[in-house]
């Protein structure tokens, strides 16, 4: 009897066993296949939040809009298009317009971040919702697998991103060295490839109209100041043979009269325009002779004045110009000439510094014909004189009003890229800093945009001083994206201009074009500004420029090198659409 019961209880005990492994076994499969469907809804809300973040992103990127093209739709395909190349489970995803809202990122001063707030009429922001749902774009709920077994067969899942067009801080970096006005000069009157040098044009608007806003630059007579007369002094009142490559002969030129020390000046125009002024023929022919000249003496100089009609001499012949004045030789001494005033725009020069810069400087052009304006004076001569020679604001300071190349076309690409800003409504804020031997703070930052071309526009190559300090440049653009005048939530940016090759080092000393102390100034500078997490965007232009310095920079500063080549025609477009392009380059950022 007793082994009985106790077999009995065994297999009571055995059974209550079964049953609860069973019940388990059902409850650990039941929260295995939960676990699996919540994994799978996990990796499918991460891969939707991934694809709302690069949809509200690239939609953000497109509110700065396009040329005749709604920024609203220009958002809604890119948000789409970065959806559609995204997948979720397996699915491939997208969006339509009730997905995305339009609005304002507002500052939260106290918590230091942006919030997205829908609606209003100036869009800076966009929100973005992704979705694997029923009833909405795309490819619907997701399935659920062992869910089903707990009557659930599907999950309705969304992510949403908001993202912002982040305002920045531009500090706007420019060459002014005397280089920014060659491609007007003498030097490059013969170039060779299809462009002009346009000094008709500076002669012509030394006394006004400035330049046109844009100007359009070409050869002579196919620019806004073709048919100006322009200024004249004394006897040069003609302009001469037009300044054409390949057509141009100085030494033909009827506008630039040949007067070498030494020599007999043998200008037809010249001996008849002093017998009209009134000088007498044996004071026609001392003026005219080189017979007097010496070393150290001014009858050169004093003759040459006088012949140009820019000094008077009081010789003392009898029956000549003014028979009480001078001794009566032949000699045009420093007592008997009477130099009249330069022209309106110069200070801190005379007819003398000109006429000794005729005489010493022969190098004007490129290539073999260094000699070819030596000497030969006249209007061509006494303006590139001026850019050359005398090109500060405290010498020439009406150079700024010419259209002096490359700087104008600079200037003007400058103005365009305001005006893309200004036309965005957005939170910018733009500083103007420019350099040459030194570097020189212009303007704080500031939101009223149209003060940096208003100011640029006021300056001229040379302005201050003369050589290229690039690093320099750079320190005055780091000081004031650093300054209390910076915003902790912009994004800092430094668009960096020259057409030349570093010369000055960080003590200021210079050290010559190029040289290893001024190229590593300028790449510590943009090494700086990198660590204040600044962007650096460089723009090169000219002849000489040394790009692989400017490419560096900009890869330091993880922004990008333009270049704008060729003559002053194409160069002036392709500023123009450069700096346009940099005035919508807005970063975005995600705010939710």
């Amino acid at each position: 009897m007793r082994t009985v019961c106790h077999r009995n209880r065994l297999y009571r005990r055995r059974g209550a066993v079964a049953a609860q492994v069973a019940v388990s076994a059902t409850m650990i499969l039941g929260v295995g296949a939960l676990a699996i469907d919540l994994g799978a809804m996990y990796t499918t809300r991460t891969e939707l939040q991934v694809a709302a973040d690069a949809a509200a992103l690239a939609a953000a990127a497109q509110l700065v809009g396009g040329v005749d093209q709604d920024p609203e739709d220009l958002a809604f395909a890119a948000a789409r298009d970065f959806a559609q190349r995204h997948a979720a489970w397996g699915e491939h995803l997208d969006i339509d317009g009730s997905d995305i809202e339009f609005g304002t990122a507002e500052y939260d001063a106290n918590s230091g971040k942006f919030t997205f707030e829908p609606g209003g009429a100036n869009f800076d922001a966009v929100r973005v919702t992704v979705n694997r749902a029923a009833g909405e774009a795309g490819p619907g709920a997701m399935p659920l697998i062992f869910a089903n077994l707990f009557g659930f067969s599907s999950a309705d899942l969304r992510a949403r991103a908001a993202a912002v067009l982040l305002p920045r801080d531009i500090s706007v970096v420019i060459d002014l060295s005397n280089s920014m006005c060659w491609d007007s000069q003498l030097r490059y009157w013969n170039r060779d490839d299809g462009g002009c040098a346009n000094l008709y044009d500076i002669w012509a608007a030394l006394d006004g109209p400035e330049p046109a806003r844009p100007y359009i630059p070409g050869c002579e007579g196919e620019t806004e100041y073709a048919g100006d007369p322009g200024p004249t002094f004394g006897e040069m009142d003609n302009w001469g043979a037009p300044l054409l490559p390949g057509a141009y002969n100085a030494y033909a030129d009827n506008g630039l009269w040949y007067i070498r020390k030494y020599q007999n000046c043998t200008e037809p125009d010249a001996r008849a325009a002093l017998e009209l002024r009134g000088y007498s023929p044996s004071e026609v022919d001392a003026l005219l002779s080189g017979s007097r000249d010496d070393n150290y003496g001014d009858n050169w100089r004093n003759r040459v004045g006088v012949i140009l009609g820019v000094a008077i001499w009081h010789s003392g012949h009898p029956g000549g110009y003014d028979p009480a004045g001078g001794n009566g030789n032949t000699t045009v001494g420093n007592s008997e000439t009477e130099w009249l005033a330069v022209p309106d725009c110069a200070e801190n020069w005379n007819w003398k510094h000109y006429i000794n810069w005729g005489k010493n400087s022969y190098t004007y052009t490129s290539g073999a014909a260094g000699y070819e304006f030596r000497y030969r004076f006249g209007l061509k001569t006494l303006t590139d004189f001026m850019m050359e020679q005398r090109p500060q604001k405290y010498a020439s300071p009406c150079l700024w009003a010419t259209p002096e190349q490359p700087l104008r076309a600079v200037k003007d690409a400058v103005q365009a890229m305001i005006d893309v800003i200004d036309s965005l409504d957005n939170l910018d804020r733009v500083s103007l800093e420019i350099f040459a031997t030194t570097s020189r703070h212009e303007v704080d930052l500031t939101d009223q945009l149209q003060s940096i071309p208003t100011v640029l526009y006021q300056r001229q190559s040379g302005h201050y001083d003369r050589a290229t300090n690039i690093g320099g440049g750079l320190s005055r653009a780091i000081s004031e994206l650093t300054s209390s005048r910076a915003r902790s939530t912009t994004r800092k940016v430094i668009v960096l201009m020259s057409d030349g090759v570093a010369n000055i080092d960080e003590n200021g000393n210079s050290v010559g074009d190029g040289a290893p102390a001024a190229r590593d100034y300028a790449r510590d500078m943009a090494q700086l500004a990198a660590d204040h997490d600044m962007r650096i965007y460089t723009v090169s232009v000219g002849y000489n420029v040394d790009r692989p310095l400017m490419q560096e920079i900009a890869t330091i500063g993880g922004g990008q090198e333009f270049y704008a080549v060729g003559n002053p025609e194409e160069y002036t477009e392709q500023l123009e659409l450069i700096f346009r392009s940099l005035g919508g380059e807005r970063p975005v950022a995600l705010i939710e």
